[in-house]
Parts: C-alpha cells; sequence; structure tokens
C-alpha cells in the first residue's frame, strides 16, 4: 500500500531516524567508551513492543556493568569481531548478498545493484570498494540518508521530491531489506554471548518490519 505523506508518518520517520543513527553505528563498529557512557543515561523506555523491548535489554546490558565499563567495551569488542569479522567463518556474516545469493557468498551481482541504488539516490559510500557495499551498517546508512532526505524535503515544501525519496526508501526496505535483515537478527539472536547484541538484533529486526509495512 502506497503510503501518503502527511505530519503523522513525518513524525514517525524523525523518531525511526533516531534508531537508524544508534543501529547503524551499532552494527558498523565495536562500541566506544564514550557511546557506552551516553547509554548510562538512557532511561529504559516505557515498553510499546519488541523495538523498545530490544533498546532496554541494550540499556540494561550496559548499566549492569556500569562498575567496570572499560573491560566490558573490550568484551564488546572482542564479541564483534567473532559474531561480525571472523577470523573465517562468522556466525553472523553482515553482508545481504550472502543471504540473498545462491551461492551463499558476499561480493555477488546483489552487492552491484545495493550500489547502484546508493548512487542514484546521491549517497556517497563510506570506504567504497575497501568494504562491501551490501555491509549491514552500509545499508542502514542508506536508509538513514534517504530519511533525512524525506524530513528535510518535507520540511521546505518540497513534497514531489519528498515523496520520491520516500519510494527509494520503501523500495529499498520492501524489496531488500526486508528479505534479509530478519535472517541475519536471528543469526546474533542465536550465536551472541551478549545481551547488548541480542538486544541491538531484536530492535534492528522489529525497525525494518515496522519501517517496511
Amino acid at each position: 500500500m502506497k503510503k501518503i505523506l502527511e505530519s503523522p508518518l513525518i513524525e514517525d520517520l524523525m523518531e525511526e531516524r533516531h534508531l537508524l543513527y544508534l543501529l547503524k553505528y551499532v552494527f558498523w563498529t565495536e562500541p566506544s567508551l564514550g557511546f557506552l557512557e551516553s547509554l548510562l543515561n538512557v532511561k529504559e523506555i516505557p515498553e510499546g513492543g519488541q523495538i523498545d523491548s530490544g533498546l532496554n535489554q541494550m540499556i540494561k546490558a550496559v548499566k549492569s556493568n556500569t562498575d567496570r565499563l572499560d573491560e566490558y567495551a573490550e568484551d564488546l569488542a572482542i564479541e564483534f569481531a567473532r559474531l561480525f569479522i571472523g577470523p573465517k567463518f562468522p556466525p553472523a556474516i553482515p553482508y545481504s548478498s550472502f543471504y540473498l545469493s545462491e551461492s551463499k557468498t558476499v561480493m555477488t551481482n546483489v552487492t552491484i545493484e545495493v550500489r547502484k541504488r546508493y548512487l542514484k539516490a546521491g549517497m556517497a559510500v563510506k570506504q567504497l570498494y575497501s568494504i562491501p557495499d551490501d555491509h549491514v551498517g552500509i545499508e542502514l546508512e542508506f536508509i538513514s540518508h534517504l530519511t533525512e532526505r524525506v524530513i528535510e524535503l518535507y520540511e521546505i515544501g518540497e513534497r514531489i521530491d519528498a515523496s520520491r525519496f520516500f519510494e527509494m526508501r520503501n523500495s529499498f526496505l520492501n524489496d531488500h531489506m526486508v528479505l534479509w535483515i530478519p535472517a541475519f537478527a536471528d543469526k546474533v539472536l542465536e550465536h551472541s554471548r551478549e545481551d547488548f547484541y541480542k538486544g541491538a538484533a531484536l530492535a534492528l529486526k522489529n525497525l525494518i518490519y515496522t519501517a517496511s509495512t
């Protein structure tokens, strides 16, 4: 169903924007000490669904390690590497091509098609050619970029262009991300030893589902 760009929808996008900022960072790199310290000041969220439940799980995990935050940051760095990097076959491979290609490999036509979408939307990819474009962190960056453009254009009255970027966003969510993010998130939920990443995976899975409906 095609959504109409009206104020309530823009308000939803503004809320999603903050979640995208958080989750693209969590799945792109190991959390810094400063990032974990910032979560200590976040109050638990009144739970209204699985997204809130996931975020609260992350917050509780950090607060339960307040007295050893330096060590906890190291624990999460080790877990990040184990889950997403390897050394050889990480349990939660963070590339869409692995989940969407028959060969179950990375850097396939899926990666090329994703890059084309970035270029069409005018997003410059960070670390181009050093990390495959279909990394979960870069794809979340793309959704974040499109969300920002929709909000910016809507607020200055450019409704036609805002709708164009919104359709790009919807297309990428429904035709691509929703097809692999749930499987990726389930891998994290199954294999992670840290509640921080389990909470992030739960929030990610349900954010993508909510944003695509």
